[in-house]
């Protein structure tokens, strides 16, 4: 083999090892993209005065924590749903108490679907016992679920 042979043939070498060790690098580093979220609780509803359908996902992403209900999730309209962090449980939660020391999450955007709010980092969800779904206006409580 003569010397040019010799070097192009270290170059093609060279270049396979960065190749390869840029597509590990890669992969490696989308794998730790992927389990950036971390779910921190999930569940299924439990009916108080209406039924409510479809799971919910209190999860990390980013440094961000978010409430996320499913694509599976439906409720029976009313005028003022909300989403709230209880310090009772699902089993104490009423419509009366609903709200007392309760942190509000968001107003229901829709009865039906998937939605997604985000739960501020001043929020400690180790203050909170369950999720609710509250019609303030009317102080009924539709659903809950344990954290």
């Amino acid at each position: 083999m003569n010397k040019r042979a010799v070097i192009v043939s270290a170059i093609a070498a060279t270049a396979l090892s960065v190749s390869a060790v840029s597509t590990f690098a890669y992969a490696e580093h989308h794998e730790e993209g992927a389990m950036a979220s971390e779910t921190l609780h999930s569940g299924e509803w439990t009916k108080k005065t209406s039924k409510s359908s479809g799971g919910w996902t209190i999860y990390q992403d980013d440094g961000k924590t978010f409430v996320k209900l499913s694509s599976e999730f439906r409720t029976r309209n009313a005028p003022d749903l909300k989403i709230f962090l209880s310090p009772l449980s699902a089993d104490e939660a009423t419509g009366k108490n609903a709200t007392d020391g309760a942190y509000l999450v968001a107003e229901l955007s829709s009865n039906a679907g998937e939605q997604i709010y985000e739960i501020p980092d001043s929020v400690n969800l180790a203050d909170y016992q369950s999720i609710l779904i509250h019609c303030e206006q009317y102080a009924k409580l539709w659903s809950a679920a344990d954290l």
